[in-house]
């Protein structure tokens, strides 16, 4: 293996971020994911060469994401020949991520995310790796804080890409800049493999890598990047004095708390400063679900709304299957469908809003000329389009029951509405739930999903209903 002449105490800087985040224990199986990529192979290479200090035992994991053809294979070929170079065990594996997105309905990068690190976890299970490397840098960290900025984050996304999480997936490089992996790189005579993806400015995180970034260095502070990096070593200081805070509060004011439900005694709780308030509700979605996925600001501000108002009794739907009840002196947080919650249905004579008590929902009709609204493609799943003259009035809101059919739109025939639920991974909790709209005896609208392929919009279409699903 090539060493370098020198490295600019490149390595002594990871060595300092290992000290620092107290990233290795003695002895430790770690596990490095190798892209081929240069931050990846200079990870790799630094490792090799600081793992005697902790009687490392290394291990390589690649995946092929099957998304760039021969160039991906080339990849995975030479990060098998980096490792029996190193006598490294190495493990390769292969995942359709294109395939496993369109399933799971998430985006391509999502969707490789989601595949990527299950890989790292079964590869480190069969190691018994107690650590998972990865070649994340400072660069990288800017760009992720700059991402979550412009997306209108909270400060939990302005710490940016964490050093260590949960005590088992690290990055040493975290202190580097791009620049220094490359020149260490070069000084040690390393080969490494060149995406040509990571040029695509198609991608956000390219656009602002190679636009966005260079132009704040250039024209207001060339070290923006160390800037950023220390903005979020800050505010995770603060997080973590949040969290103490949040926890010690939620003491005083659980009443019970279990794998799928937490109840909190109302008293007090609207009396809250506005910033504790919203962690505290986010602290209880992530005491049940293990992740705030999808949890945006709207539902939080919603969720304190309700904690809020002097009614005695409501409740809301947050995304993944989380309600809150808010009942009497009491807010409960729930993971799955409340005992309490009954079958309804409801009957529409004519175009109007009915309020949907046992789910807290509205269902608001409206009609237009076809000509005065969007493309049905630009509403979102909570509003349907229909041509009015393939609904026949009244028409009845109720919810599932089994043996439902309906034909969902593109489709060529027709499937079960729990078939649908399956294929569209719909939690239990919420099919109940889930506003079943009529017409005439036949099913037109799985309520938030798809609608029938027999009620859809043509260009014959002369007058829309227009369906909306509105919180109360």
């Amino acid at each position: 293996m090539p060493t370098p002449r020198k490295d600019y105490g490149f390595l002594s800087a990871v060595e300092a971020a290992i000290h620092h985040y107290h990233m290795l224990d003695e002895g430790d199986t770690v596990l490095v994911g190798v892209s081929g990529g240069p931050d990846s192979v200079a990870l790799l290479h630094s490792l090799v060469t600081l793992g005697p200090k902790w009687s490392l035992r290394l291990v390589i994991a690649h995946l092929n994401h099957q998304l760039r053809g021969a160039i991906a294979d080339q990849e995975a070929a030479f990060v098998g020949r980096l490792a029996a170079s190193l006598g490294i065990p190495c493990e390769i594996g292969s995942k359709n991520v294109a395939e496993y997105g369109a399933e799971h309905r998430l985006s391509l990068q999502e969707a490789a995310r989601v595949v990527r690190y299950a890989f790292y976890d079964e590869v480190a299970a069969k190691y018994s790796a107690s650590k998972i490397a990865l070649g994340h840098h400072a660069d990288d960290n800017a760009e992720s804080i700059l991402m979550h900025l412009l997306r209108g984050t909270g400060p939990l996304g302005l710490t940016g890409i964490p050093p260590v999480r949960h005590g088992r997936i690290i990055r040493p490089l975290i202190g580097l800049i791009r620049k220094d992996i490359l020149a260490f790189l070069e000084l040690g005579g390393f080969e490494y493999m060149r995406d040509h993806s990571n040029i695509d400015t198609k991608y956000l995180r390219n656009r602002i890598r190679h636009e966005l970034l260079p132009h704040l260095k250039e024209r207001y502070n060339p070290n923006t990047v160390s800037a950023l990096n220390r903005l979020a070593s800050i505010l995770r200081d603060e997080e973590d004095f949040w969290d103490q805070e949040v926890r010690r509060t939620l003491q005083d004011l659980v009443l019970d708390h279990t794998p799928d439900r937490l109840s909190l005694m109302t008293r007090g709780l609207p009396d809250l400063h506005p910033a504790l308030l919203r962690r505290l509700v986010r602290h209880a979605v992530l005491s049940l679900k293990g992740e705030l996925k999808r949890l945006g600001h709207v539902h939080v501000e919603a969720v304190a709304r309700l904690i809020a108002e002097p009614s005695p009794s409501g409740r809301l739907d947050l995304p993944q299957g989380v309600m809150v009840v808010r009942d009497r002196e009491k807010v409960i947080f729930l993971l799955g469908l409340p005992e309490e919650i009954v079958g309804f249905e409801y009957h529409i004579p004519r175009i109007q809003t009915t309020f949907i008590r046992e789910i807290g929902i509205l269902l608001k009709l409206s009609a237009y000329d076809a000509d005065k609204i969007s493309h049905p493609k630009n509403y979102p799943m909570t509003t349907a389009i229909f041509d009015l003259t393939a609904v026949t009035f009244p028409l009845k809101v109720r919810n599932f029951k089994h043996g439902d059919r309906f034909k969902p739109l593109g489709m060529a025939g027709s499937q079960k509405v729990k078939t649908f639920f399956i294929n569209h991974k719909v939690p239990r909790s919420q099919r109940l739930r889930c506003p079943i709209l009529l017409s005439g005896g036949r099913i037109i609208w799985v309520g938030g999903y798809r609608i029938d392929d027999s009620a859809k919009v043509t260009e014959k279409t002369k007058k829309v209903l227009k369906a909306e699903l509105l919180p109360t």
